[in-house]
């Protein structure tokens, strides 16, 4: 099989109620901070990940090959505001 050398970065992040948000971008960095701002939209208890990923060439429709996880992230309760 051929796969592409560097690949991307997926980032999904979801609540209890189904809601959420997910995205590809080729910086590793970029795709954390997505998360992060993702995750801040979103309820307490809210998680989301980033994975590795890569083109499947082989594919008849435009597809990814999921690899391994890079980073998990869940939203704690909100910190209330300081007076």
């Amino acid at each position: 099989m051929r796969f592409d050398i560097e690949g991307f970065s997926s980032w999904t992040a979801c609540d209890d109620d189904g809601r959420g948000a997910s995205g590809i971008t080729g910086e590793l960095e970029r795709a954390a901070t997505l998360l992060r701002e993702a995750l801040e939209s979103l309820a307490p208890g809210a998680t989301g990940g980033v994975q590795h990923v890569r083109l499947d060439h082989y594919a008849s429709d435009p597809a990814y090959i999921y690899g391994v996880t890079l980073l998990r992230l869940r939203r704690e309760k909100a910190i209330p505001a300081a007076d």
